[in-house]
């Protein structure tokens, strides 16, 4: 994922986008992709306190990328406001599951099914948006190899 977020800041650099919005949305880029490591590293089998703090990580961070970068890209001549949107979709997901999943701290019988859906709800736009950068960022590449 790091490496993710170095070749999207990269392609924004290209498209003259802000820089200090990059590097801002950059940290919680790299914060969110070391809680997914560390996840991991502490599945909820072994440690249920790590691995909680751990994907916390993950979900804040991904809540505060999303919003960041999709400011980003919004604000920047070039870039497709679909694509622009498609950041603050993903972050709707991040925040629909960090609400159900504060629910169930407090009441686990209350929101549990909720959860897990949205969960996996998430996941698969995480997927797809970062699909879609990612062909986004290599027709671009390609169109700047044949124009030099």
């Amino acid at each position: 994922m790091i490496f993710f977020f170095l070749n999207l800041s990269a392609y924004l650099r290209r498209k003259k986008a802000n820089t200090l919005l990059i590097y801002i949305a950059f940290v919680p880029g790299v914060l969110s992709s070391l809680g997914t490591f560390f996840v991991g590293v502490f599945p909820y089998t072994v440690t249920q306190e790590l691995h909680n703090f751990s994907a916390s990580f993950f979900f804040m961070g991904g809540f505060a990328y999303c919003i960041l970068y999709g400011i980003s890209e919004w604000i920047t001549q070039g870039i497709s406001r679909l694509q622009a949107s498609s950041g603050f979709i993903v972050a709707f997901f991040f925040l629909l599951f960090i609400i159900f999943t504060a629910i169930n701290y407090f009441n686990p019988q209350l929101a549990s099914e909720q959860s897990h859906l949205t969960e996996w709800m998430l996941i698969s736009a995480l997927m797809l948006w970062i699909i879609g950068h990612e062909a986004t960022m290599t027709i671009d590449k390609k169109k700047n190899l044949k124009e030099s």
